[in-house]
């Protein structure tokens, strides 16, 4: 791995862990088992190292996965959300979402990280609202609600959800908002 990567690497976690506040830039060469000189040799700053943390933890988010025919798209939405829950269960749903964390806290800090965040929600509710389209044509939902607002609600659950389990480090919050979506929101119409 190259420092860069280490640098990269240590600053995803820590940003993760700790917070953008929380984490000092020494505190991400110490990790990464670097010198200092190393951190602005690659990133002209610790903003600059945390828009790369947001890329590649939105690189993980498996957007792909809800895209294609292969299983029915209310199936691809719920394997989506689920493999969002395995993610955040591997730290015992202590770290939550990194997006969903930067946005509680840089708003007014830093309007470049901020349009960062809110660009990659964005994609990620875009990708959603495809694949309710899908669903509703297929007639898996009903066009009730419009498939764009189906997806804030599922982003904007979702990220509330995830940021409860991380309170009570606890999958509770989350398996509950994903029971009643399945069950009653993207419930199969009445024929």
């Amino acid at each position: 791995m190259t420092t860069k990567e280490r640098i990269a690497e240590a600053g995803l976690r820590l940003f993760h862990e700790r917070g953008y506040n929380g984490t000092s830039v020494q505190d991400i060469v110490v990790a990464a088992g670097v010198p200092k000189g190393s951190f602005y040799n690659h990133f002209s700053s610790k903003e600059t190292l945390c828009l790369d943390a947001v890329e590649r933890f939105s690189g993980n988010l498996a957007l792909e996965n809800l895209a294609g025919p292969t299983v029915s798209p209310v199936a691809r939405i719920e394997e989506h959300l689920r493999h969002r829950v395995a993610l955040a269960g591997r730290s015992d749903f202590a770290r939550g979402c990194l997006l969903a964390n930067l946005a509680a806290e840089i708003p007014a800090h830093s309007p470049v990280l901020s349009e960062a965040v809110h660009g990659h929600l964005q994609r990620w509710q875009a990708a959603l609202a495809e694949t309710l389209r899908e669903a509703q044509d297929a007639g898996e939902v009903a066009r009730t609600v419009p498939a764009e607002a189906l997806a804030d609600y599922l982003v904007s659950g979702f990220e509330g959800a995830m940021s409860r389990a991380k309170l009570v480090r606890d999958r509770q919050p989350l398996d509950a908002f994903l029971d009643v979506t399945f069950d009653t929101v993207l419930a199969r119409p009445a024929a």
